[in-house]
């Protein structure tokens, strides 16, 4: 779960502090994020994909060299400019991930830092970057039951603590993989493509369960980021099988019982919403051990019941299918953040999901969103923040609770919110159309 958040020169947001704490010990379990289009909230949920690019460049690059070298192989030489650009978006290095996330213009550098808890312990990860390169990164976690840092380092000085290697003869050849590779990849991405190389009992011998499980965890938080163009990324961090794939796919056959279970979550998930759908199920068939599966609703049009092929469902039922394994992942207690999560559907529905899930959520779910129903529902007002600008576009992102002035049973925080009394509105002024369509002609 995330305790705070402090950015520095990424993107727009270029000082940015936001603590996400119920109390001393426990971050809120689920944070809803408001403000006026524009104004940073995909930026500030962009930030946690852009902390996992940071840890898998090592291992996109060798992937990367991987398809290069087997176009090579199969004699797709020819199209090698087309899968180099194609690619190269996918698989980012360092100096890609600043070109596209630094200040514009800024000459400072790029400092992105998370304080976290994982098993009940506070942790730290800190990462600065100037136009080029990573400069300086530190981890702080828990060792022999107290905090303190599992790495320091920056261009003049390399302070890793012993306590974090058990076999000194990895450590050794790890310390060579800092000095060669440091600075254009981080720690974690260095160690990150150490565990994915090599088998899992051999790194679970060599570094200590804690920096082993807290590498995971950061690199597993779930994303669900918007891109340019509609476009849409991120990462699923779910342990279910088949759980990305829930709208149809190809399984081995011994994986039957998953999928029944997988059928099992929807058909109660969406005969719960919607009053017209009576069951979801999948349709199957069986070739060669394989499961070729497609997720089909029985449905109430006009008094019969008929069979509707999933993907014939609209934008916004669709979006809850794409929504379920980062609420399960929530629920499991994983951090995930969603940026825009009530795209497409119905105010009320958002409201109905969200009220529901937030008594299960056992990890942590940050979403941003532009539903103000939600202001107004049962969820906490403490979870619910604000970013604003002042006239310097100088941005903060708070608790409405944090405001002046305390919230009564009648005096409605989302009309507050409506009324501009904490900001994070659009502000406009009367567009002429006539006149615009005028000078057209």
């Amino acid at each position: 779960m995330i305790r705070y958040v402090k950015l520095t020169n990424y993107k727009s947001l270029v000082n940015l502090n936001v603590n996400f704490m119920k109390t001393k010990t426990k971050p809120k379990n689920l944070v809803l994020i408001y403000g006026e289009n524009g104004i940073g909230k995909s930026n500030f949920a962009n930030s946690f994909y852009t902390l996992n690019e940071t840890m898998r460049t090592m291992s996109s690059i060798e992937m990367f060299k991987k398809i290069i070298e087997k176009a090579e192989d199969n004699k797709f030489i020819e199209h090698k400019h087309f899968i180099e650009t194609h690619f190269k978006e996918r698989f980012k290095d360092i100096k890609m991930i600043i070109n596209d996330c630094k200040t514009i213009d800024s000459t400072d550098n790029m400092i992105m830092e998370y304080g976290f808890v994982f098993n009940k312990k506070n942790g730290v990860y800190h990462i600065e970057m100037n136009d080029n390169e990573i400069v300086s990164e530190k981890l702080e976690y828990v060792i022999n039951k107290n905090q303190t840092y599992f790495f320091d380092i920056n261009k003049t000085n390399v302070k890793i603590n012993n306590n974090i290697f058990t076999d000194k003869n990895y450590y050794n050849e790890f310390l060579e993989l800092i000095d060669k590779y440091w600075g254009k990849h981080s720690f974690l991405s260095i160690l990150s493509y150490e565990i994915e190389d090599k088998k899992r009992e051999y790194m679970s011998k060599n570094i200590s369960e804690n920096l082993y499980n807290v590498v995971l965890y950061l690199k597993m938080m779930c994303t669900k980021i918007k891109g340019g163009n509609h476009s849409e990324f991120g990462i699923i961090g779910t342990q279910h099988n088949f759980m990305d794939d829930l709208e149809e796919g190809k399984i081995p056959i011994k994986y039957e019982k998953e999928l029944a279970k997988n059928e099992y979550l929807l058909n109660e998930i969406f005969t719960n919403l919607y009053s017209d759908i009576k069951n979801v199920y999948y349709k199957k068939t069986v070739e060669d051990n394989y499961i070729k599966y497609k997720l089909f609703s029985k449905k109430m049009i006009y008094g019969k019941i008929m069979d509707v092929d999933f993907s014939l469902e609209s934008t916004g039922t669709q979006n809850i299918l794409v929504l379920v394994p980062y609420l399960i992942s929530a629920c499991e207690g994983q951090t995930v953040i969603i940026d825009e999560l009530d795209t497409g559907i119905h105010d009320l529905l958002v409201k109905n999901l969200l009220e529901c899930i937030s008594r299960y959520v056992k990890g942590q779910l940050i979403i941003t969103t532009h539903n103000t129903m939600l202001i107004d529902s049962s969820i906490p007002h403490e979870n619910i923040y604000i970013f604003n600008a002042n006239s310097k576009a100088e941005k903060e992102l708070i608790a409405i609770t944090d405001f002046d002035g305390r919230i009564h049973k009648n005096n409605s925080p989302r009309k507050k919110y409506l009324n501009g009394i904490y900001g994070g509105i659009p502000m406009f002024t009367d567009i002429d159309f006539e006149e615009l369509i005028e000078n057209l002609k």
